[in-house]
């Protein structure tokens, strides 16, 4: 992205959840600032909340020296509630270079992820119209002048018969079309499907859904870092964990961070993004993933999410058996209080 960013010749739009100025950030805000001072379009939209520690200095200079900078917050939308106000984020992950290139993914910047597990993808062709016009559409929620996106808000979303697509999430849907990917893979599986993401929350039809697939002999990895940085979400993720190995489903625990988010199917679909495999991301985020039916790029994702697999823990019943009474509790109650959170 870096490298991207470098070579760019017009215009650089990113929207990204996390994006602070330490020793990782510094170096693309330098060179943010460097591409604005000699002409190009710097558009930036970064997550109120994740940004939160984003210095102040920063921000000016970077609005100093040309950088539209516009922090991404909900609170004009008063018809939807405080709540959704309140955790209502953009967690999409998204760069578009000279409107020729894209990179999507999960990966924000910030040097205490460095050395997680993670993917973005590099994309080229129809599919940057589809990112262009998500960024527009982010770009106008946060208060951007219309006027300066509203070419990109002509192209459509939805690619049929491409080799990729653009799937978004937003929270004033009532379904989420993420899920929806999500429950098709399992219904159209005919061997193995690898899910990952370092944060999980299923619901009951989800559950069904995974029960249902291995009934049918198909093989279903889920894989999943041993600890998050959000410890609450860990535990709450381990509640399940049993109900799980019942229905059959191989847990794999990676001994490093995990942030890399999407699913596998076969050898010839995947999906990948920003969507944690839990109902805040569903429902009250904005997220971008890309669908990809290219059975090249699937097999070498496949090979990527393959190695992570090969190198986890696989949890065995045993290993849930040996849980304290101090463990389990701990479970019960990042559960409960996950529930609440999510207001599922």
């Amino acid at each position: 992205m870096y490298q991207a960013i470098l070579d760019s010749q017009k215009s650089i739009f990113w929207e990204l959840y996390i994006f602070l100025d330490d020793i990782e950030g510094k170096r693309f805000f330098d060179l943010l600032e460097q591409k604005s001072r000699a002409g190009l379009d710097v558009k930036l939209v970064v997550d109120a909340f994740g940004s939160f520690w984003l210095s102040h200095r920063r921000v000016e200079s970077l609005r100093a020296a040309g950088v539209d900078i516009l922090f991404f917050f909900e609170r004009k939308k008063k018809y939807r509630g405080w709540w959704k106000q309140l955790i209502s984020r953009t967690h999409r992950k998204i760069l578009i270079v000279d409107e020729e290139i894209g990179f999507i993914g999960g990966v924000n910047v910030d040097h205490r992820m460095k050395d997680w597990l993670d993917i973005q993808v590099r994309v080229e062709g129809k599919i940057v119209h589809s990112l262009l016009r998500s960024f527009a559409k982010s770009y106008i929620i946060c208060g951007g002048d219309k006027k300066r996106v509203k070419k990109f808000l002509k192209f459509k979303f939805r690619l049929r018969n491409d080799e990729s697509d653009l799937i978004l999430d937003e929270p004033h849907n009532e379904r989420s079309v993420v899920r929806k990917k999500y429950m098709t893979a399992l219904l159209r599986a005919r061997e193995r499907v690898i899910l990952f993401s370092p944060y999980y929350f299923p619901d009951q039809k989800f559950l069904y859904a995974l029960w249902r697939a291995k009934k049918r002999g198909v093989r279903i990895d889920l894989l999943l870092p041993l600890r998050t940085d959000v410890r609450l979400v860990t535990y709450a993720a381990y509640a399940w964990f049993k109900l799980l190995q019942k229905i059959g489903v191989n847990i794999h625990l990676t001994p490093n961070m995990m942030h890399g988010k999407g699913v596998i199917v076969d050898d010839d679909w995947a999906m990948i993004g920003s969507s944690n495999l839990d109902q805040v991301s569903f429902y009250d985020n904005y997220e971008a993933n890309l669908e990809i039916k290219k059975s090249s790029v699937v097999k070498n994702l496949k090979n990527i999410v393959g190695e992570w697999v090969e190198n986890a823990k696989h949890l065995t019943h045993d290993d849930l058996e040996k849980m304290g009474f101090l463990e389990v509790l701990k479970t019960k109650i990042a559960f409960g209080l996950y529930k609440l959170w999510s207001r599922k």
